[in-house]
């Protein structure tokens, strides 16, 4: 999934120049490149991984939504006693015994029409995929920056310990210098205590580079959702100094822009907003249409009061009455009637078989007068659609004004650098000279260490305005949409 949102629009090759830049490998150390970590972080990312939950959620909505225009089934049945004098159902007669009943019943609706709601909820439920897709795309733009920033933080305070370590092995040396010197009484031995206390601050220094570095690597570890233990072996590749020098900042935030206003999720979610919204307006007035439904049912039962006659009937004459033709003449009338003595309940499959029943029914409601409850719907519907017109053009100026933003402060830093630059050949031009007057005793080691300090002051910050133009340049790369695969 990754793989083909982050191929195209979301991080176009942003991060994979940095990951170039970052790509050298140590020999038998197994080096966390940039592009490594994201891949990582995608992979493990616990925000990602509920992002990617939204569009599983569509997925079931789009499922849904296609269902609503298929018709309904329902299977019942029902298993039950009656006690006293009820109407049985299936014999239409009292009975006042217990009496076992069964029900069997199948049922099917379908709408034939319900002014297109169901196809707008398909056309709704196709967009809420779009925009989840986008929100994924959000929150992996978020996921890379992060881990970018901490990437190169680590990046910035490994130079630190180069710097801090060049600058301890150096005056280790002075110190040694000035030792020999105080031997041979060339030098007053105030001049070794001051050296040696500033070894001393140079090896502090080097033990809280140590620790910033350290700590680097944990926040780095702890984005990457690994274990706490990983972060002191923590290798990460370092870019080639002509790769950090040749950082390119355009002349116009221009194209930027445009790609960023054409591609970037914000300004889709925004876009697939008011496409929501429109569909809703149309939702709304869906209400006036009418509605038109199908049903069928088909169902049989059982009822232990359903009886038939067992064996052969009894012939019993029965007398009606007589008629008188006149004093001494008379008739009598008789019929013959038979009965049965025994009788048993209808067997379970037969009474299903022929209590069998069907019903099919047709329905259309049309909506006359609401309490103006569809007329509201509708002017909702259009107050949600301005809005999402509106949230469309801030989500346009934000974006445009973010992009603008980043171009002015990848240049700042560039023209940053630059002056460091000039500043810290500066500082060792000073520093040099200065080591000299005081290898030859012409300055003290007072002037010697206020020289190593801006010296030092100098180098961080170069390398500062380095990291920060190559951070800076990587994001306006990350807007502009450069012409490079992720993977």
């Amino acid at each position: 999934m990754f793989s083909r949102i982050f191929n195209g629009t979301v991080l176009r090759g942003a991060w994979v120049a940095l990951a170039v830049l970052t790509g050298h490998t140590l020999q038998g150390q197994e080096i966390w490149t940039l592009q490594r970590c994201i891949d990582h972080a995608f992979e493990h990312n616990l925000t990602l991984q509920e992002a990617r939950l939204g569009e599983v959620s569509a997925a079931i909505g789009e499922e849904a939504a296609v269902g609503a225009f298929l018709p309904s089934l329902n299977a019942s049945a029902s298993h039950g006693y009656n006690f006293g004098q009820t109407i049985d159902p299936f014999t239409n007669q009292f009975a006042t015994a217990r009496i076992r009943s069964n029900s069997f019943g199948l049922s099917s609706g379908l709408t034939l029409f319900n002014g297109f709601t169901n196809h707008l909820n398909l056309e709704r439920a196709r967009l809420s995929a779009l925009r989840a897709s986008v929100g994924v795309e959000q929150v992996g733009n978020n996921v890379a920056l992060t881990i970018a920033a901490a990437f190169l933080n680590v990046l910035f305070q490994d130079e630190f310990i180069t710097v801090a370590q060049v600058n301890r092995d150096a005056t280790a040396r002075q110190v040694e210098r000035v030792a020999r010197l105080v031997e041979a009484g060339a030098a007053a031995p105030a001049d070794l205590l001051d050296v040696e206390a500033q070894l001393a601050a140079d090896e502090a220094n080097v033990v809280a580079t140590e620790n910033a570095a350290y700590l680097a690597r944990l926040n780095l570890t702890q984005l990457l959702q690994l274990p706490a233990d990983a972060a002191a072996g923590l290798e990460v590749a370092r870019p080639a100094d002509s790769d950090l020098e040749a950082l390119v900042v355009p002349a116009s935030p221009a194209a930027a822009v445009q790609h960023a206003l054409s591609n970037f999720p914000e300004i889709k979610a925004a876009e697939y907003a008011v496409e929501d919204a429109i569909i809703g307006e149309r939702l709304a007035a869906a209400g006036r249409m009418p509605r038109a439904f199908m049903s069928y049912s088909m169902g049989t039962g059982y009822s232990g009061a359903r009886q038939t006659p067992v064996g052969n009937p009894t012939t019993q004459e029965i007398e009606l009455g007589t008629i008188n033709i006149n004093d001494t003449l008379a008739f009598l009338l008789t019929t013959e009637q038979e009965y049965y003595e025994n009788f048993e309940t209808v067997a379970f499959g037969e009474q299903v078989r022929d209590n069998r029943n069907q019903s099919l029914f047709f329905s259309l409601s049309v909506p006359i007068f609401n309490g103006f409850a569809i007329r509201s719907n509708v002017k909702r519907a259009e107050v949600e659609t301005l809005r999402a017109e509106y949230r469309l053009e801030q989500a346009r100026q934000s974006l445009t004004q973010t992009v603008e933003q980043a171009w002015a402060d990848a240049l700042a830093a560039k023209s940053t650098l630059a002056a460091q630059e000039r500043a810290l050949a500066a500082a060792e031009a000073a520093f040099e000279n200065t080591s000299k007057r005081f290898e030859a005793g012409a300055v003290t080691a007072i002037d010697y260490a206020d020289a190593r300090t801006r010296l030092d002051n100098a180098r961080v910050n170069r390398l500062r305005a380095l990291y920060d133009l190559a951070f800076k340049s990587r994001i306006l790369d990350f807007y502009s949409g450069a012409p490079l695969t992720f993977r």
